[in-house]
C-alpha cells in the first residue's frame, strides 16, 4: 500500500475513535458497510475521506526487536601504538558489516583515548567521545586520533577505564569495552614507576574500575599488545576475568579488528541466554541464599547443554583463547590496586590453561576455586564447526581469528553467572 492510499484510513480511525466507535480494523470494516458514518452526529464528522475497508488486516509481529550492541573502544595512543590505531580506523566498518549479519542490528561506537599523566604527557590523559551510532562520526575521531608521546613505561590506564564506566550505556544492549594497551597501569609495577609508584594522581583505581563494569553489565575484553605487555598478562587477563570478557593476546596488529569482531559475536550470541541466567541468580537471591556461582553454572549449563543451545566462540589459531592462569585468578580475587600489587608477580603467565579447562567460580564475594577439566560435546568439535568469520591473511605459522558455531561452554555460562551475581548484589 503506498503513502497517499494509508492516509485516509488513518484519518477514518481517527474519526472512529472521536465517535467512540469500535476501532479495531475488523470493527472499523463492518461498522462502515452499516453505514454509521451517515449516522452519527453532525458535530463529530470532520471533514475527512471516508474509507471503505474490504481487505483483512495484515497481522504485525510486534515480538519483533532490534538487538542492540554498545561497543567502546578505550585505546592507548601513545607513540608504540600508531600500527592499532592505523587498524582500527581503516576497518571500523568491517565491525558493522560482519557484526551486523541481518538488518536487525543497532550498533553504536565510543572512543576513549588515553596517554599519561603530567609530568610524562603535557597533551592529554584521555580523551573521551561518548556513544554514536554513525560509522562515520568514529572513523573521524580514529582519523584524529594520533601515536604520540607517553613518558616512562606505565600509563593512565585507571583514567581511561574510569572514563570507559562514564559512556552512556544503554540499559538493555550488549556491552561491550575494549581495552587495546602495551603497558602497565600506574601503580602495578612501583620499581619501574618513576612519577606515581601509588597508582593513579587522580585516585582511579584499575581493579575497582573492573568491577564496576561487571556491576554495569559491561563485558571488558582485554587485548594485550604482545610481547610488550607479557610481563603484565595476569593483571590484564585478571581485569577481563572480572568483568566477565575474556584476554586476547595480540602479535600482530592487522589481526586487532578481527579479533574485536569474533569477540562482539560471540557476546551478541550469548545475549539471548541472559534472561535465563538472570532468573536462576533471581531464583536464589529471592530464597534468602547467596548465589553460590559453581552450582548456578552447572545448573544452567546443563540444562542449556541438555536442550542442545548453540553459540558462537572466538577462537585464536583455531584453538580457544587462553583461559586466565593461577596468577590472573589470585589477581581477580582482589577489590583492589593495593590487594592486586600484593599477589602479582611480574612475568608470570605459567599455569595458563590454555583454553582446555574451564572457569569454576565459587560463591559471592569474589573469591574463585580452582578449575574444572571440562569434555567438549563429541557432536560438535572445532573442525567440524562452521566458520562464520575469519581473519583474512593468517597464513602459516601467522596470527588468525576465527568466530565458530558450536555447542555452548561451561566458561561462557560462568562468565555470564559471574556478571549476572555482580549485577545483582
Amino acid at each position: 500500500m503506498r503513502v497517499e492510499e494509508c492516509l485516509p484510513i488513518l484519518a477514518s480511525l481517527v474519526y472512529c475513535a472521536r465517535a467512540g466507535l469500535p476501532v479495531s480494523l475488523e470493527d472499523f470494516r463492518n461498522n462502515f458497510n452499516r453505514g454509521v458514518m451517515k449516522a452519527a452526529p453532525e458535530r463529530l464528522r470532520p471533514n475527512i475521506p471516508i474509507v471503505m475497508i474490504t481487505s483483512k488486516p495484515v497481522p504485525v509481529d510486534l515480538t519483533i526487536r532490534r538487538e542492540s550492541l554498545d561497543l567502546a573502544f578505550i585505546m592507548d595512543t601513545t607513540g608504540s601504538m600508531s600500527s592499532y590505531i592505523e587498524t582500527a580506523r581503516r576497518n571500523i566498518q568491517r565491525v558493522v558489516d560482519e557484526v551486523s549479519t541481518d538488518s536487525n542490528k543497532d550498533i553504536k561506537f565510543a572512543l576513549v583515548e588515553y596517554r599519561d599523566h603530567p609530568p610524562q604527557d603535557h597533551t592529554y590523559v584521555f580523551r573521551k567521545h561518548d556513544f554514536t551510532p554513525l560509522v562515520s562520526t568514529m572513523k573521524s575521531w580514529l582519523d584524529a586520533s594520533q601515536a604520540s608521546g607517553g613518558g616512562d613505561t606505565p600509563e593512565a590506564v585507571a583514567d581511561a577505564l574510569h572514563a570507559g564506566n562514564s559512556l552512556s550505556w544503554r540499559p538493555n544492549a550488549v556491552k561491550i569495552a575494549v581495552l587495546v594497551a602495551d603497558a602497565p597501569p600506574h601503580g602495578l609495577d612501583p620499581p619501574l614507576d618513576r612519577s606515581f609508584p601509588g597508582g593513579s594522581p587522580n585516585g582511579h583505581d584499575p581493579i575497582d574500575m573492573a568491577h564496576k563494569f561487571a556491576k554495569l553489565g559491561v563485558k571488558l575484553y582485554s587485548v594485550g599488545c604482545e610481547p610488550s605487555i607479557s610481563p603484565y598478562k595476569d593483571f590484564f587477563m585478571a581485569m577481563a576475568y572480572i568483568a566477565g570478557g575474556q584476554y586476547i593476546p595480540l602479535t600482530d596488529p592487522q589481526k586487532l579488528i578481527d579479533a574485536i569482531i569474533g569477540g562482539a559475536r560471540e557476546e551478541m550470541s550469548l545475549s539471548k541466554f541472559s534472561q535465563d541466567v538472570q532468573n536462576e541468580v533471581q531464583k536464589v537471591i529471592a530464597s534468602g541464599a547467596q548465589p553460590n556461582k559453581d552450582a548456578i553454572t552447572q545448573s544452567v549449563f546443563k540444562r542449556l547443554s541438555d536442550s542442545g543451545a548453540q553459540t558462537t566462540q572466538l577462537l585464536r589459531n583455531n584453538q580457544p583463547l587462553e583461559g586466565p592462569s593461577a596468577g590472573a585468578l589470585a589477581i581477580a580475587a582482589t577489590t583492589s590496586l593495593a590487594d592486586a600489587r600484593n599477589v602479582f608477580t611480574k612475568g608470570s603467565s605459567a599455569g595458563s590453561t590454555g583454553g582446555t579447562l574451564t572457569r569454576k567460580l565459587s560463591p559471592i564475594g569474589g573469591r574463585i576455586s580452582a578449575f574444572d577439566k571440562m569434555a567438549s560435546r563429541p557432536s560438535m568439535r572445532i573442525a567440524d564447526a562452521p566458520i562464520l568469520h575469519s581473519a583474512t591473511g593468517g597464513g602459516v605459522g601467522g596470527e588468525a581469528f576465527t568466530a565458530v558455531e558450536r555447542s555452548i561452554s561451561m566458561d561462557q555460562v560462568a562468565r555470564m553467572v559471574n556478571m549476572a551475581v555482580a549485577a545483582a548484589v
